[in-house]
């Protein structure tokens, strides 16, 4: 009787050992959508420990399996550095992936301190794209408006977070800006 139990256990414990060496480690994560409502989104961007982004939204789509989340209709969104706001941002729709960027078709920022509007739009497949390592707005089409600025079109424009470094251009790229002169006599 011994005997039999013995062996009985040295089968069990020789098909867990088949079975945990035939695992491969993988998880599994199911083809899901998890969807919030009314949401406040804080996001601490790993690249940009200094800075941490506000968000409220409607609607948050989350897929586990891409590490992705999409806000939809965002109207208050801002990223602070050091409590406080250096720019707002407001769009239709933005995916937030795995590296804490944010992406989308259009975006609407406001540069705090220089009262500058940016409006960001995708072209073709190029998307806006917010890039945290980097620091840097990555936007096929931007206008840039604000008091004494008049208004400026750029194409495929790099600008970092604080406005003091701009790229824009290449082949093929449009770009023209108006810009406000006032007198020693206007205020």
């Amino acid at each position: 009787m011994l005997r039999l139990a013995l062996l009985a256990m040295a089968v069990v414990v020789a098909a867990l050992l088949a079975l945990a060496l035939l695992d491969e480690g993988r998880v599994e994560v199911p083809e899901a959508v998890i969807t919030l409502r009314d949401t406040q989104v804080t996001l601490y961007p790993r690249a940009d420990p200094t800075a941490v982004w506000y968000f409220s939204s409607p609607r948050v789509e989350y897929v586990p399996d891409r590490q992705e989340a999409t806000l939809f209709t965002i109207a208050d969104g801002r990223r602070t550095v050091g409590g406080e706001t250096d720019f707002t941002l407001d769009s239709e729709r933005v995916t937030i992936d795995s590296s804490d960027n944010i992406r989308g078709e259009a975006m609407h920022a406001f540069l705090v301190e220089d009262e500058i509007d940016l409006y960001m739009e995708a072209k073709g497949d190029r998307l806006v794209l917010i890039d945290q390592a980097r620091g840097r707005f990555e936007v096929p089409r931007a206008r840039m408006s604000g008091p004494d600025l008049g208004e400026s079109v750029f194409e495929d424009m790099r600008i970092s977070f604080d406005f003091t470094e701009f790229e824009a251009g290449g082949p093929g790229t449009v770009g023209y800006s108006e810009f406000i002169i006032r007198s020693d006599d206007e205020p």
